[in-house]
């Protein structure tokens, strides 16, 4: 209940999302089928028009709005309102989608409909039903063509990535460097906690903690954390970055033994008593840390490509056609 939740992205837009959920903004538009068709940029001759851009950010428009109230693209961002700035970065975005695809094609890289289509049942199992599933896409805007498209160029960019970055390596060496440069980051408590509703809840159990009273029967019988009945509030060991952040400072900041103060998260009060600490031993963490830094390290060379790629294309911007 109080580890951190990763948000699943359904299988697809992973680049849309990074960057149009900090995008999106107001058109207005006196003749779409017109303005659908103006070009807002061109990548060595290839266009990029109106409606592709509208699609894209359409998709969140609403959602963003929602979340954040439709006043937001005025607010200024370094001295430019935010809703131009945002529609620069969404072009950005596109423009990068269109030289990663277009840089597939030239290496042979394809995607076919039996892996497309592979990709949106694994997407369906996440729903209770097809029908659930169709209000998903329908909430976001897209239909289920539009999606498989989505799906298809994700699928092609992670190709082009994984084989523009297959010679990429972690040694022994390097996991051994990072390890003993970053211990804090393998130390892990194991810790109990009491979960009550109210400060002044949390105030008289702390009193009946610090009188003496057994930690473990006091959580079992009230703590409002629904696994307390069966574990006595034992959250057994975790490391930095496993639970939420107010939670996590004060465990960590506990030596084994030590009993904290009144500890608030979005969960409630909590009380949280620390039983143990141990650092871990790097052939256990190995295979998972390998494949952390594996992966910041083809991240970084992609990112590097990518950059490549930009400057050896001939991009032109007409910014002045998004507006």
């Amino acid at each position: 209940m109080f580890n951190k939740k990763s948000r699943l992205l359904l299988v697809s837009l992973a680049l849309m999302l990074l960057i149009v959920l900090l995008t999106a903004c107001n058109m207005v538009r006196v003749n779409p089928e017109v303005d659908n068709k103006t070009v807002v940029a061109k990548v060595s001759g290839e266009e990029i028009k109106k409606e592709e851009f509208n699609k894209m950010f359409n998709i969140f428009k609403t959602q963003y709005e929602q979340q954040f109230g439709t006043e937001v693209w005025d607010q200024e961002v370094e001295g430019r309102k935010f809703g131009d700035v945002a529609r620069e970065k969404l072009l950005d975005m596109l423009i990068d989608e269109k030289l990663q695809l277009k840089r597939a094609a030239e290496l042979g890289i394809v995607t076919t409909d039996d892996e497309v289509n592979k990709e949106i049942e694994n997407a369906r199992k996440y729903f209770d039903s097809e029908e659930r599933f169709n209000e998903f896409l329908k909430g976001q805007g897209i239909d289920l063509e539009y999606f498989k498209e989505s799906v298809k160029k994700d699928l092609t960019i992670s190709k082009l990535a994984d084989k523009l970055t297959e010679n990429i390596t972690v040694t022994d060496e390097e996991l051994k460097n990072y390890y003993n440069a970053h211990q804090d980051e393998f130390m892990s408590v194991k810790a109990s906690h009491i979960l009550l509703d109210t400060k002044e809840e949390a105030e008289k159990m702390l009193a009946r903690v610090k009188a003496g009273e057994n930690f473990a029967e006091l959580a079992k019988q009230y703590s409002k954390d629904p696994s307390a009945k069966e574990n006595s509030g034992d959250l057994d060991y975790f490391r930095h970055g496993d639970m939420v952040e107010p939670f996590e400072k004060a465990a960590f900041a506990l030596k084994p033994g030590e009993i904290s103060e009144i500890v608030q998260t979005d969960f409630g009060f909590h009380i949280i008593k620390v039983e143990d600490s141990k650092l871990d031993k790097l052939e256990d963490v190995k295979e998972q840390l390998k494949g952390n830094m594996l992966y910041e390290k083809k991240s970084l060379e992609y990112g590097k490509l990518l950059e490549e790629m930009r400057k050896k294309a001939e991009i032109e911007k007409f910014t002045k056609n998004l507006k």
